[in-house]
């Protein structure tokens, strides 16, 4: 079975869902970033005393930004999964 024939609008919809894919890798490092950031790192150095107690309190900050590095990895999947159609378009069979 061999594809069919691509055309420059099939392969701009390709870089579409190739972005969103490396969105979705950048979202992840962000959230795993600043979840442990804000989970293990900060309190450790507070802990030991390497830094002060008054940094601890920025912690929420951290979170607020793994949650919103989350649910914007989320969006990007969700957007990537909605673009994945046009693979069906010209290779008919998906799941290889």
């Amino acid at each position: 079975m061999d594809p069919g024939f691509i055309t420059s609008a099939d392969w701009q919809a390709v870089a579409n869902l190739l972005h969103f894919f490396w969105f979705i890798l950048i979202c992840a490092i962000g959230t795993g970033f600043n979840f442990l950031l804000a989970h293990a790192i900060i309190p450790s150095l507070v802990g030991t005393g390497h830094i002060p107690q008054r940094v601890d309190n920025s912690r929420r900050f951290f979170y607020a930004g793994a949650l919103g590095s989350f649910s914007l990895m989320l969006f990007c999947l969700f957007r990537a999964l909605s673009e994945v159609r046009i693979l069906g378009e010209f290779w008919g069979r998906f799941w290889m």
